[in-house]
């Protein structure tokens, strides 16, 4: 249940924050529209978190390269 924890409440952040920033567009309250997008930039950068740790390879499994990009034989 955890390692869905960081996705929900990202996606969570996203989404009440752009209803807070619609709301205050509507409304004419730009602090609210600041609150709003604040909130969902929180959101948005959680979830790229997330994502960009899933996607990146653990270190042991890189390979190093030589100058024209074949494995090495170094260790």
């Amino acid at each position: 249940m955890t390692l869905l924890l960081k996705k929900i409440g990202g996606l969570g952040l996203f989404l009440l924050g752009g209803l807070t920033a619609a709301h205050g567009g509507a409304a004419g309250r730009s602090w609210e529209v600041f609150l709003g997008l604040l909130v969902a930039v929180i959101g948005a950068a959680l979830l790229a978190a997330k994502i960009m740790r899933r996607n990146s390879a653990p270190l042991g499994t890189l390979t190093r390269r030589d100058s024209a990009g074949r494995p090495s034989a170094q260790g």
